[in-house]
């Protein structure tokens, strides 16, 4: 990275987007254990598809992120009315105890959309596209 790059841009952000710099591609931070979600596909492929795929791309991997960020903005999506605006200086209102229901919710919301994805693709190559 270059010198004058923000220590914002070196920890990277919160986007889905690949930053470029210098012909090198970097991954921004992810939403996904990308790893977890690979090993899940290939398992869901042995037990539901005969093993018909062995290798996850990059694109699934994205489809999967932006189908699980997709959801979690549908939470938000609540009256954004100007009577609905909370108050920045508001407190925390959840607990440790909601995050983790939370948590458990989206990680199972993560399975759903996995599993979904692997059923619905076409038997084509032996790529999860």
């Amino acid at each position: 990275m270059h010198p004058e790059q923000s220590a914002h841009a070196r920890r990277g952000s919160f986007s889905m987007q690949n930053e470029t710099t210098e012909n090198t591609v970097t991954r921004t931070q992810s939403i996904i254990n990308r790893s977890a979600v690979k090993r899940y596909a290939l398992q869901v492929s042995a037990e539901k598809r005969a093993g018909k795929f062995t290798r996850v791309s990059e694109e699934f991997l994205t489809q999967v992120e932006a189908d699980l960020d997709s959801s979690i903005r549908q939470l938000c999506s609540a009256d954004r009315s100007e009577m609905s605006v909370p108050d920045l200086d508001a407190s925390w209102f959840i607990t440790g105890h909601a995050a983790t229901k939370l948590e458990d919710r989206l990680n199972m919301l993560a399975t759903v959309i996995i599993h979904r994805k692997v059923m619905r693709h076409p038997t084509i190559g032996c790529t999860l596209k």
